[in-house]
């Protein structure tokens, strides 16, 4: 006999609606009798609508997910649909009672009480308030570091205390709710089990992990080696590494991870002095033994493993770790380069080596048990939930292999033909209602909604990550012979001068830095000139192969930022076809590092580091209609375009650019390239003001060649010819003439000429600039 009323229950809950829907969804909002949200995982938006005085709910994005009254809603968030389960639940938190057993009913064996009657709550809502800053005994902390999720949500904050005797104490604190009365609060709790990592909030920049002992070095290595590894830690230290959830480092795509240990140099126990008794064994010093056990399980997930060579026992001082290392003068790619050289293979442990000894299992063997690996019902049948749909998707013969995540098009991929009807490679709606139909008529599996099976093939997607761009570039090897230097004169005819051998390989390395580190500067574009029909976009379209693209840009619109998915080389056609307010709006958008947009039917934004560079193409010779800003622009003349070159040397091209990077050259040029090689070549192509040429020799006249300023009003008067009177109020002549003045290199000051002070224009002096910084910022180098 059920021990609890549903219509009593649901009663009750409906009574504490006001309270207990929002702790449920928590980042939904009212909407008058309503609570409003995304979806059931309680994501923002309005898709969801709970009635909070008659208990009857929908999911209007889905045609299943709707009910009647909260135990239902309770069900479908928290139960996967099961109403027995779900009513319990809520009676509990509700604080009713089970109706009393029968005399005919066995009576159950109390469970022991739980150590703490608190949970954590994770993430931490926004209602939350402040965390706090001291310790009821401790006081306050040394040091606190937050632990956040991938999207950023707050899920816990760890401090360190300085204890009386001069050691170190670290507490984890959480929001936490008691199991009994709902009560929330923070409280001085560990993390529920599976712990999550720190510093999941930071994109991986790529497809190498570097796992450090602590959240100190992880803030340390972060600020140096970040840019090529994603650097995390675990809470707990060596103690608590069974805690943790490994499954995150599989989850954010990560291919290889490099354990750095702590240097220990821990000693045998024994009634002697400390410093007579001999060293640990490399493998028993606790932070060895430590990432030898991580190790074990990242391999275990198919991950290839490295550690750092911290050297023999007793060669570094006891505890030395990656925060030392940067501290006694190991920075940036320095460290990196030490990092990279004193990589070891992890120990491999007798049984370990056993099972590698032994015969593997028969082809299939692991995908022929599909079935018996999934979750099951209590009472029986399969549980309705996204882990058996990734089950499936990873398992099924016919399934296994099918899809992954595509990390240069932001999409999921089938990557073998399914055993359905399909068009193109995109993992579309169409192929969850297909996979849905299969499994149903194939494995006698039904799951209700549609948006379970789309958060399982999502789980599958993000554990199978390629990027075709890269791993395209890492199957080229140069031959060594140069063709970069002077590609533009032999592909597109360009005369060969230092200019076009200059911006030549710079291009090109910067399209492949791009895609090896993506969102990195990248805003220079080469412009193609000549006239119409020489083969100028068609070059480009060689290069970029089945990643370029030459779609129209409306910068205007939003869909712009999207149009840039899975597109390497970008090509701005006709850029002479631009105003000036356009063509401000284009060097803007192809500056940006990341381009930030909802996808069509998406709940939420998204944001991802750019991979693009652009190219333009025009037929005339003057199109820099702005006199600033022309920076951007590395403009060549094509005489005569061999696409029959650039198709049989495109290989070699980006093997070269790649083998550069690699090896540190840089993707920009220096501030004395700049001024010396690119900028007359941009200002041949400016649309001249005449104002410059007049005033540049009204200025130069013998009879003012002693005079250093001159004012606005002079110049228009004396250069132009425009009468006082004629001087119009909107500044326009003024502004025309502060931008012909800077053109000709003339500076601005404030005059002395009594309690004035006009603003002058100074003559220039004679000395051409100079400087050899980098035009561009800083490069950085790729560690593999």
């Amino acid at each position: 006999m059920f021990p609890f009323d549903f219509k009593a229950v649901a009663a009750a809950a409906l009574n504490r609606a006001e309270s207990l829907v929002p702790e449920w969804l928590p980042q939904g909002h009212r909407a008058g009798p309503e609570w409003r949200c995304g979806n059931l995982r309680g994501d923002p938006g309005n898709s969801l609508a709970v009635n909070l005085t008659t208990g009857v709910w929908a999911d209007f994005s889905t045609d299943d997910d709707k009910g009647s009254d909260l135990i239902s809603l309770y069900a479908a968030i928290f139960c996967n649909g099961d109403q027995a389960a779900s009513c319990r639940e809520v009676a509990q938190r509700l604080g009713i009672q089970p109706k009393p057993a029968s005399a005919s009913e066995v009576a159950a064996p109390s469970k022991k009480p739980a150590r703490t009657p608190w949970t954590p709550v994770l993430p931490v809502p926004a209602s939350a308030g402040t965390a706090p800053v001291a310790h009821p005994v401790r006081g306050r902390s040394e040091m606190r570091w937050e632990y956040l999720d991938a999207a950023g949500q707050l899920l816990g904050v760890v401090h360190r205390f300085r204890t009386s005797d001069g050691g170190k104490e670290v507490l984890p604190c959480v929001w936490a709710r008691h199991d009994e009365h709902g009560r929330e609060e923070w409280r001085w709790l560990a993390f529920p089990e599976p712990r999550p990592l720190y510093g999941l909030q930071h994109a991986p920049p790529s497809d190498t992990g570097l796992f450090v002992e602590g959240e100190k070095c992880v803030d340390s290595a972060r600020e140096e080696v970040g840019g090529w590894f994603d650097v995390l830690s675990w809470p707990g230290g060596g103690k608590a590494v069974d805690k943790a959830n490994w499954e995150l480092v599989r989850d954010r795509g990560l291919k290889r991870v490099i354990l750095f240990p702590d240097a220990d140099a821990k000693r045998v126990k024994g009634p002697e002095p400390e410093d007579q008794r001999p060293l640990l064994p490399a493998e028993k010093q606790p932070g060895i033994a430590t990432m030898e056990r991580i190790a074990k399980k990242l391999m275990a997930m198919g991950i290839e493993v490295r550690i750092v060579d911290v050297g023999a026992p007793g060669d570094r001082p006891d505890g030395w770790d990656i925060h030392d290392a940067i501290a006694e003068g190991l920075r940036g790619a320095a460290l990196r380069d030490w990092i990279i050289t004193h990589l070891r293979q992890p120990a491999v442990d007798d049984s370990a080596a056993a099972d590698s000894a032994s015969p593997p299992p028969p082809a299939g063997a692991a995908r022929g048990n599909w079935r018996r690996r999934l979750l099951a019902k209590p009472r029986g049948g399969v549980e309705d939930c996204k882990e058996n749909v990734a089950i499936l998707l990873e398992d099924h013969p016919d399934l296994s292999g099918l899809i992954a995540y595509n990390e240069f098009s932001g999409f999921a991929e089938k990557r073998k033909a399914p055993p359905w009807p399909t068009d193109g490679e995109e993992w579309t709606e169409d192929d969850d209602r297909e996979l849905s139909m299969f499994v149903a008529q194939e494995c006698d599996i039904l799951f209700r909604s549609t948006g379970t099976i789309g958060e399982g093939v999502s789980v599958v997607a993000n554990r199978n990550r390629f990027h075709p761009v890269r791993d395209w570039l890492k199957t080229l090897a140069w031959d060594g012979v140069d063709r970069n230097s002077a590609w533009l004169i032999h592909g597109l005819g360009v005369e060969d001068t230092a200019y076009t051998r200059l911006v030549g390989p710079l291009w090109l390395r910067e399209a492949v830095n791009r895609i090896l580190i993506p969102g990195c500067k990248g805003d220079y574009a080469l412009i193609l000139e000549g006239s119409q029909g020489k083969g100028k976009s068609t070059a480009l379209r060689v290069l970029g192969g089945e990643w370029f693209s030459d779609a129209p840009l409306d910068i205007s619109n939003k869909d712009a930022y999207m149009a840039l998915r899975g597109v390497w080389i970008y090509e701005i056609a006709e850029l002479d076809a631009f105003n000036k307010a356009e063509t401000t709006k284009v060097k803007a958008f192809m500056s940006m590092a990341e381009d930030r947009y909802r996808p069509p039917y998406g709940s939420r934004f998204v944001t991802r580091a750019r991979q693009t560079v652009f190219a333009g193409t025009t037929n005339n010779d003057e199109y820099f209609k702005d006199p600033t800003g022309n920076r951007r622009f590395w403009p060549v003349y094509c005489h005569a375009v061999d696409l029959e070159w650039i198709a049989q040397n495109r290989l070699q091209l980006f093997a070269q650019a790649l083998h550069e990077v690699r090896q540190g050259l840089p993707c920009y040029p220096t501030r004395e390239q700049e001024v010396r090689l690119i900028m007359p070549e941009q200002q041949k192509r400016e649309i001249v003001d005449p104002w410059v040429e007049l005033i540049q020799q009204w200025v130069g006249m013998p009879e003012r060649a002693h005079e250093k300023d001159f004012s606005t009003a002079q110049i228009l008067m004396g250069a132009i010819g425009m009468p006082a009177d004629r001087m119009d109020g909107q500044r326009s002549a003024a502004t025309r003439v502060g931008i012909c003045m800077k053109k000709l290199g003339w500076g601005k000051h404030r005059g002395s000429d009594g309690d004035s002070r006009p603003w002058l224009y100074r003559r220039p002096d004679k000395s051409p600039p100079s400087g050899s910084q980098q035009a561009g910022g800083g490069h950085a180098s790729i560690p593999f």
